[in-house]
C-alpha cells in the first residue's frame, strides 16, 4: 500500500537514509492507527459532552488546542527531532492546512452542531469519506475502479442506516447548521487530498505541532466573542478528568495518529475509516451503558465491514502523482 521512503528534514534526507532508504510501516500497523483514530474520536464524543456542558464550544476548542500545541512542541524538542527549515516552503503551506484541517472544519463544525440537530450533523457527515474519494479521483491522485465504490456506497448505507437516516429533518430552522456541516466535509475533504504531498515529506510530530499552533492562533481570533462573555466554571474532578481525556485522547492522539497515517496511506482510506465511528460508538454505549446491540446496528455495522473490505480491496493500486 506504501512505497518506501526516506526521512525528510529541512528537504535534506539524514545521513544514514542517503544511502540506505528505510522502508514505510506495514500497512497493518497503518490499519491499526487508522482504527485508533476512530476510538479516539468516539470516545472524544462522549467526553466532549462532560465538557462543553461547562464550556462554551469554541473556548473549549481554543483552550484545547492550545494546550495540545504546548504538548506537542515539548515533545518534538524532548525527543530532539530534527526540526524543519522554517521558509516559506514549509510554513506557508501550512497555513493553509491549519485553516482547512483545524480552524474553519472545526468552527463549522461546532457552529453547525449548534444550529441544527445532532441527528442531522451526524448524517451530514458521512459526506466526509465521499467527497474526499471524489476530490481525489477528480485531481487524479488515486484511480477510480467499481471496488472503491461499491465499497463507499455499500458503507455508506450502512452509516446511513444506523444513524437512522428517517430521523433527519431539515427546515428552514437548521438550514444554516446544515450547510455549515456540509461545508465541514468539504473543507476537510480538501484538507486530506491537498496536504497528502506534504505531509509525505516531512516529520510527522512537527508537522502535527505547527498545525496545532497555526489552529490554536486562527481558532480563538474567532472565538473571541465567546472569550468576552466566558465565566470559568467550578472545576470538579469528573470535569478536570474529562478536560484531560478531550486534550490527550481526543486531540494529541486522534490528530497526531491522523497525520502519521495519512503520511503512507492514501486520503480515500483515511476518509474510508470515520465509517467506523457509528459502530464504535454503539459499542461504547454496549459496555459503558448498558445498550443493547439492536439488529438494526448489527446489520448496519455488517454492512459497514464488507464496504470497507471492497472499497480496501480497490484501493491498493498504485496512487497517481498529484
Amino acid at each position: 500500500m506504501a512505497e518506501r521512503i526516506a526521512p525528510i528534514t529541512d528537504g535534506v534526507p539524514p545521513r544514514s537514509a542517503r544511502t540506505l532508504p528505510i522502508a514505510a510501516p506495514p500497512a497493518l500497523a497503518i490499519t491499526a492507527a487508522l482504527v485508533a483514530v476512530q476510538f479516539c474520536f468516539g470516545a472524544n464524543y462522549v467526553i466532549s459532552k462532560v465538557v462543553v456542558s461547562n464550556f462554551p464550544p469554541l473556548v473549549w476548542a481554543g483552550i484545547r488546542i492550545a494546550i495540545a500545541t504546548a504538548v506537542m512542541f515539548a515533545v518534538c524538542i524532548a525527543t530532539k527531532r530534527p526540526r524543519p527549515k522554517l521558509d516559506r516552503a514549509f510554513l506557508l503551506p501550512l497555513a493553509g492546512f491549519a485553516l482547512m484541517g483545524t480552524i474553519l472544519n472545526q468552527a463549522a463544525f461546532l457552529t453547525g452542531l449548534k444550529m441544527t440537530t445532532s441527528t442531522n450533523s451526524a448524517v451530514l457527515n458521512t459526506l466526509i469519506p465521499i467527497a474526499t474519494l471524489a476530490l481525489v479521483t477528480i485531481r487524479g491522485q488515486e484511480e477510480a475502479n467499481w471496488k472503491k465504490g461499491v465499497g463507499f456506497l455499500l458503507a455508506l448505507t450502512g452509516v446511513l442506516s444506523i444513524r437512522r437516516l428517517e430521523d433527519v429533518h431539515f427546515s428552514d430552522a437548521t438550514v444554516i447548521g446544515d450547510l455549515l456541516n456540509i461545508f465541514n466535509c468539504l473543507i476537510y475533504a480538501c484538507f486530506l487530498s491537498f496536504s497528502k504531498n506534504f505531509i509525505s515529506k516531512h516529520d510527522s510530530l512537527w508537522v502535527t505541532a505547527f498545525l496545532f499552533l497555526y489552529g490554536t492562533i486562527g481558532i480563538n481570533l474567532i472565538a473571541i466573542p465567546s472569550w468576552i462573555s466566558f465565566v470559568p466554571p467550578e472545576m470538579t474532578g469528573s470535569l478536570w478528568l474529562a478536560c484531560a481525556g478531550a486534550v490527550g485522547i481526543g486531540t494529541l492522539a486522534a490528530y497526531f495518529l491522523n497525520f502519521w497515517a495519512l503520511k503512507y496511506a492514501k486520503p480515500s482510506q483515511v476518509a474510508l475509516f470515520i465509517y467506523l465511528q457509528p459502530i464504535i460508538a454503539a459499542g461504547i454505549a454496549y459496555v459503558w451503558f448498558g445498550e443493547k446491540m439492536s439488529f438494526r446496528v448489527a446489520v448496519s455495522s455488517a454492512l459497514i465491514f464488507l464496504g470497507m473490505l471492497t472499497a480496501l480491496a480497490g484501493s491498493y493500486g498504485k496512487a497517481k502523482k498529484a
